[in-house]
């Protein structure tokens, strides 16, 4: 039996400490470039937020800079990674991402939903595989994100009051719902904000 792997992204601090944890559970950790080089598939998948630096001077330029270098980018280093994921394997979306001061204003009914929607767009392009995914939030101890990652179920702390997920959101059998789901999405020719 082979070992199983977790590639964790995010913060390198915070890497570093989960890693502790699920290499104490068994659980290799890897690197994106290390799966680069060999062929192999990546059992657990999580993915930290990280501290985003403030640029600007006005409160616009702030949030777009927070939401361009830190929610938005993890869409990015989620479409490098979905290749690399085995076919049952387990994303830990990780809510975390917060202006580095707080001169910007924060949102977090709205960064978890940018979370779920990222976690919706992973699922319909790896459908109709059976990946597991879900999000978290930061208040989660190492121990509880790898007892996620490994034991399921879902975050009450991460759910959002009056919204209900997307049919199957969280099923790992309504793979065919999200195909039908991303041929839409795909389709589309024109999307208005």
């Amino acid at each position: 039996m082979s070992t199983k792997q977790v590639l964790i992204t995010g913060s390198p601090e915070h890497v570093q400490t989960l890693a502790k944890v699920f290499e104490a559970a068994g659980i290799e950790q890897v690197t994106e470039s290390q799966l680069g080089r060999r062929a192999s598939e990546v059992n657990y998948y999580v993915q930290l937020g990280v501290t985003v630096p403030a640029r600007g001077k006005t409160i616009v330029q702030r949030v777009h800079s927070f939401l361009d270098d830190g929610l938005l980018d993890r869409f990015a280093t989620a479409e490098r990674v979905l290749p690399m994921l085995a076919d049952d394997a387990v994303v830990l979306l990780v809510a975390g991402n917060l202006p580095a001061e707080m001169a910007a204003p924060d949102d977090r009914v709205a960064r978890l939903s940018l979370l779920r929607v990222l976690a919706h767009a992973m699922r319909a392009d790896l459908s109709p595989r059976r990946v597991r995914i879900r999000v978290i939030t930061s208040a989660r101890s190492d121990e509880e994100i790898a007892a996620f990652a490994t034991g399921g179920g879902k975050d009450p702390w991460a759910e959002l009051p009056g919204l209900e997920p997307a049919r199957g959101a969280d099923d790992p059998d309504s793979g065919a719902g999200y195909d039908d789901w991303r041929i839409q999405v795909l389709g589309l020719a024109q999307i208005e904000f």
